[in-house]
């Protein structure tokens, strides 16, 4: 297992990596027309960046490799969303392939200003885990299996009939019961509940305000990157995408541009690293 933060711009970095060379990509990029420390960056500078940086990002994973981008909407204003997200993921399943669509929920997402009695909107809670890769690409199910809860898999222990579903669809509950005691677990769904990072080990705490939960970056990685495989983060911000590759003993390149966030990351990744038995 071996680590390293770049600093530098991510796509001057990338083009000065081989070819097929990661396993994994897993990045949470800024998003347009939001503002940060570092700026703002409007739609038409947002693709600028990002088309040719997915170009590298296919040119140095390996042919079973693949990438996830989380990617969150934003409004131009309460009730009009801005449209960049979509087109972006129906550029990608276009022009690269959509592994699956898959998606981040925040079920402890505070009430924004959506829900106020005046909009009488939802509260916005999921983010789009943007997957990309060939369709046979590396994944490892077993590694994300869910817990069944005792209740239900006692109940589809006992249950030997065939259950037809309003859709058509059969199923023999006892029978996926048995399959899950097998496995250790119950398929997950494209819906990833997860609550947010916690106030004292997220990258919030350690000083970025946007940083993506270390349980997700856990999750993917361990989905989709193999043994002893190399991670990539281009936008590595406070390093969590690091974190959970160490403690997985995964490798794992980080890049950024930020000199703060750069000794935030490495100082994070270096403490993960030290706990990790090998």
């Amino acid at each position: 297992m071996i680590w390293e933060i770049v600093e530098g711009d991510c796509l001057d970095v990338l083009r000065g990596l081989p070819d097929g060379w990661v396993d994994a990509v897993v990045t949470d990029p800024p998003y347009p027309e939001i503002d940060r420390p570092y700026g703002r960056w409007t739609e038409t500078e947002w693709w600028d960046l990002m088309r040719p940086l997915v170009g590298e990002i296919r040119r140095i994973l390996k042919p079973t490799g693949s990438a996830v981008f989380v990617l969150a909407p934003n409004s131009e204003k309460v009730g009009r969303v801005r449209p960049w997200l979509w087109e972006y993921m129906a550029w990608i399943a276009r022009d690269w392939n959509m592994v699956q669509d898959v998606w981040w929920w925040n079920f402890t997402t505070c009430p924004t200003v959506h829900c106020q009695r005046r909009y009488g909107l939802t509260r916005p809670s999921v983010k789009a885990c943007v997957w990309a890769g060939d369709p046979a690409c590396y994944r490892n199910q077993d590694a994300v299996l869910w817990a069944q809860s005792e209740a239900n898999a006692a109940q589809d222990r006992s249950d030997r009939a065939l259950v037809y579903q309003p859709s058509g669809q059969h199923q023999r509950p006892g029978r996926m019961a048995a399959v899950a005691d097998e496995r250790g677990g119950v398929t997950p769904f494209n819906l990833i509940p997860l609550s947010n990072a916690d106030s004292s080990k997220s990258a919030g705490a350690a000083g970025h305000g946007a940083g993506t939960p270390l349980r997700l970056c856990e999750w993917w990685t361990s989905y989709i990157s193999p043994p002893g495989g190399i991670v990539l983060d281009p936008f590595v911000g406070s390093g969590t995408t690091g974190i959970a590759a160490v403690k997985q003993g995964l490798s794992f390149v980080g890049i950024e541009r930020d000199p703060e966030y750069v000794e935030i990351a490495r100082k994070r990744i270096d403490e993960a690293s030290k706990s990790v038995v090998t």
